[in-house]
């Protein structure tokens, strides 16, 4: 079993742990004494060092997809026109008993679905300036919360919220924040096929941050696919391709906060949005 030093971002084998120690009911691993020195030194800067570690990956994984998405939106953008539309001129053209209409139907709406993903890195490219407003974040889970109520009740999912009382108010764009908070809703909905079906929402101010956990009980994401999981259009088995998690990824950016996600296959994964509290009204 591979582990996580918290200290220095470190992997380590389960029989090469120096030490352990425990914080509000975790365990945590360590590969030297120095590290596990420094964690009981000051739990809470070593937590927000490692975010600052998430934050600087994030941001360089971020540069090279805007390369990439800017390349594939340039190349694909020209031929897709150009298929679609001699497609679309010869269907109008063949007569409704032509066998090959119904073919050309079928390249239409696949070139339909293309133009959509090119529209959707383009959109994701521009996503213009953050209108931020003094916001109660827990407002705003309610709000996201709220839009699936109906979801919830025909897919028979529980749902536990743990909301920080008289959180400080934070500058953040509304509207994008709870766009980002309800795709990763959206994810834990589709993750969740059988029983149980529990969603847990917390807020919860910790380290100089605001943070939000969002966790169910669905299928879990594998190991290997983790760092994977925000890159435009992963597919895996638990979720189709799209740009929800990328968006999402985007947004929390936008605000200088970091977004990590943990799972295990088959029991559930634990999205944890971190927002610094340098963004507060009270600064």
């Amino acid at each position: 079993m591979k582990i996580v030093d918290p200290v220095c971002g470190m992997t380590i084998e389960e029989k090469d742990v120096f030490g352990t120690s425990s914080y509000k009911g975790t365990t945590y691993f360590f590969c030297s004494d120095k590290c596990k020195e420094d964690f009981d030194k000051n739990p809470e800067s070593i937590f927000t060092m490692k975010a600052e570690r998430e934050k600087i990956v994030e941001e360089e994984r971020s540069k090279t997809l805007d390369k990439m998405m800017d390349e594939v939106a340039h190349e694909i953008r020209n031929p897709l026109t150009s298929i679609g539309g001699f497609t679309r001129k010869i269907y109008e053209r063949l007569p409704e008993s032509d066998p090959n209409k119904n073919y050309m139907k079928i390249v239409i709406e696949d070139v339909e679905r293309l133009e959509n993903m090119v529209k959707q890195l383009v959109r994701l490219k521009v996503m213009g300036v953050l209108h931020t407003e003094p916001s109660n974040i827990n407002d705003v889970i309610i709000e996201a919360l709220k839009s699936f109520e109906r979801e919830f009740k025909n897919n028979n999912i529980d749902i536990k919220t743990e909301l920080v009382d008289n959180p400080p108010l934070i500058s953040i764009d509304r509207e994008k924040m709870t766009i980002a908070i309800t795709n990763l809703i959206k994810n834990s909905i589709e993750a969740m096929q059988k029983p149980p079906k529990l969603l847990k929402v917390i807020s919860k101010v910790r380290g100089g941050n605001i943070e939000i956990v969002i966790s169910d009980t669905g299928k879990g994401i594998p190991k290997d696919k983790i760092k994977y999981i925000f890159d435009p259009f992963f597919t895996s088995k638990i979720y189709g391709p799209g740009l929800g998690l990328t968006f999402t990824q985007r947004i929390i950016q936008e605000h200088n906060g970091t977004i990590s996600v943990e799972s295990e296959p088959e029991k559930g994964a634990t999205f944890t949005i971190r927002l610094p509290l340098k963004r507060s009204l009270s600064d």
